[in-house]
C-alpha cells in the first residue's frame, strides 16, 4: 500500500467543496522518477449490479528534487532507500477522467491521447470485452497504451508538475476527490458553452498553422496505416507460401530414401521461418503500428487547443462588438446634449423613460451621461481581460505546440530507424533460411 504520509492534501479531500479549488495545483520538489504498469486484473465492483471490470496496476517511482530525470539518475535512484514507491489500480475509465481533468483545466495543452476503449472486430464495428481469454491481445495493447500515456504526461513541462497527476498515481480514493471538487459540474458547464458559442459563431481560429498541420498529420498517417495493412496481408501470403514448401518437402521426403535428409531439413527451415511472421507482426505493430495510431488520435488533441482558442476568440470578439455599441450609445447621449443645450429631457411618454424611473435611475441628461460613460468604462475593461486571456492562451498554445513538434520530431526518428533495424533483421533472417536451404541441397 503507498505512503500518503507526504502527500499534500486537496482542499476537497474533507468534504468541503464550498471552498475554491485549484486545479492547477502543483507538487514542489517531487521528481518522478518511473512509471509503468506491470499486468490488469479483473475485479468486481461494489455496486449492485456487481460489475465486472478490468484494472491496471500501476506502479510510481519519485524522489525529491526538481528538474528533469535522466535515465542514469533513475536508475541511481531506484537504488536509493530515500525513494519513494506508489502502487495503485486504475480501470480504463479512471485514466479517461484524468485524461478530461486535464483537458478541461489545461486548454492550452496538447494532452496525450489514451488508447481505444472497445475492441474494433473484422467487420470494423466496435464491442465490450467479453472477460474471456480472446480479449488477452486487445488488453495487453491497452496496457502498452495507459503506460505511454503516463509517460508522456510525466515527461511533459507541465503536467508532470499537477498535483492531480501526482494524486492519481498514489491515491486510491483520487476519483472520489475530483468528483467532490464539483470538476464534474465546471467540465459540463464548460463544454455547453463551448458547443453553444462555437456552433453560433464559426470564428476562425488564428491557430491556422496548427489547424492545418493537424489535417495533414491524420491524411498521411492514416495512408501509412493503410499501406502498412497492405503490406501485412502481402507478408502473410508469402510466409503461407514458405509454410507450403515446408509442407511439400515434408512429403517428398517420405517417398525418397537418399534425398530424405536434405529434404526434411528443407522442410523444417521452411517451417520455422514461415512461423517467425508471428513475432514479427508482433515487434512492427508495437515499434511501428501503435506510434502511428497514437499520434493520429494526437491530431484531435490539436484540433481540442484550436476549438479552445475559437472559444477566446469569440468572447474577445463579442467584448469588442459591446465595447463599439457602448461608444456609440456614449456619442448619441453627448450629442443629445449639444442639440438640445444640455436642457431638461424631454416629457413624452418613453417606456426607455418609464423604465428607467421605475429602477430609481437618473433620467437627466449628466445622469444618462455619466451611465453612458460607466458602461463604456466597464466594455473596455471587458475588452482588455479577453484580450489578455487570449493573448496568454495564444503564447501557451504556440509554445506547447514547439513542445509538441519537437516531441513528434525526436519520436519519429526512433520510430523510422527503429523500423529500418527491424526490416533488416527479418531480411538477414530470410538470407539465413535460404543459406541453411543451399546447405542442406549441397548434400544431396
Amino acid at each position: 500500500m503507498a505512503d500518503h504520509s507526504n502527500s499534500p492534501e486537496p482542499a476537497a479531500r474533507e468534504g468541503d467543496v464550498k471552498q475554491q479549488v485549484d486545479y492547477q495545483k502543483e507538487v514542489r520538489d517531487v521528481r518522478l522518477l518511473n512509471i509503468s504498469i506491470k499486468g490488469y486484473d479483473k475485479k468486481t465492483g461494489t455496486g449492485f449490479t456487481k460489475e465486472e471490470y478490468y484494472a491496471f496496476r500501476i506502479i510510481a517511482i519519485t524522489a525529491v528534487g526538481e528538474g528533469e530525470v535522466s535515465e542514469l539518475e533513475a536508475i541511481h535512484a531506484a537504488l536509493d532507500d530515500k525513494r519513494t514507491r506508489y502502487e495503485v489500480w486504475r480501470r480504463y475509465t479512471e485514466f479517461e477522467l484524468l485524461k478530461n481533468f486535464l483537458t478541461t483545466v489545461y486548454p492550452y495543452i496538447i494532452i496525450p491521447p489514451l488508447p481505444e476503449k472497445a475492441i474494433k472486430g473484422s467487420s470494423g464495428l466496435l464491442s465490450k470485452l467479453t472477460f474471456t481469454g480472446e480479449d488477452t491481445e486487445f488488453l495487453l495493447r491497452r496496457q502498452q497504451g495507459l503506460e505511454i500515456f503516463l509517460v508522456r504526461l510525466s515527461r511533459h513541462p507541465v503536467l508532470n508538475k499537477s498535483y492531480w497527476f501526482h494524486d492519481f498515481l498514489n491515491n486510491p480514493n483520487w476519483k472520489d476527490v475530483v468528483l467532490q471538487s464539483g470538476f464534474s459540474t465546471k467540465a459540463d458547464s464548460l463544454m455547453q458553452t463551448l458547443t453553444l458559442q462555437i456552433s453560433k459563431n464559426k470564428t476562425e481560429s488564428v491557430l491556422h498553422d496548427m489547424k492545418r498541420f493537424s489535417s495533414d498529420l491524420e491524411e498521411t498517417f492514416k495512408s501509412l496505416v493503410e499501406i502498412r495493412t497492405k503490406m501485412i496481408k502481402t507478408l502473410n501470403s508469402i510466409y503461407k507460401v514458405h509454410n507450403n514448401y515446408g509442407r511439400v518437402y515434408s512429403e517428398w521426403a517420405g517417398i525418397e530414401n537418399t534425398l530424405a535428409t536434405p529434404l526434411q531439413i528443407a522442410s523444417g527451415v521452411m517451417d520455422s521461418y514461415s512461423e517467425s511472421i508471428e513475432n514479427y507482426m508482433d515487434e512492427e505493430c508495437l515499434r511501428y503500428f501503435l506510434p502511428l495510431r497514437e499520434y493520429i488520435a494526437y491530431c484531435e488533441s490539436l484540433r481540442a487547443v484550436v476549438h479552445n482558442h475559437s472559444l477566446l476568440y469569440h468572447t474577445w470578439d463579442k467584448a469588442e462588438q459591446n465595447r463599439v455599441t457602448r461608444s456609440e450609445a456614449k456619442e448619441a447621449v453627448e450629442r443629445e446634449g449639444q442639440a438640445g443645450g444640455g436642457a431638461a429631457p424631454s416629457s413624452r411618454f418613453s417606456m426607455k423613460s418609464i423604465s428607467s424611473r421605475l429602477k430609481g435611475g437618473d433620467t437627466s441628461h449628466e445622469g444618462r451621461l455619466a451611465k453612458a460613460v460607466q458602461d463604456l468604462h466597464d466594455a473596455e475593461e471587458a475588452v482588455g481581460v479577453a484580450r489578455k486571456e487570449l493573448e496568454v492562451f495564444t503564447e501557451k498554445a504556440r509554445g506547447d505546440y514547439d513542445r509538441f513538434c519537437a516531441q513528434k520530431t525526436a519520436d519519429f526518428r526512433s520510430l523510422l530507424l527503429n523500423y529500418v533495424q527491424l526490416q533488416m533483421h527479418v531480411h538477414r533472417k530470410g538470407v539465413t533460411t535460404w543459406e541453411k536451404m543451399k546447405q542442406g541441397f549441397e548434400i544431396m
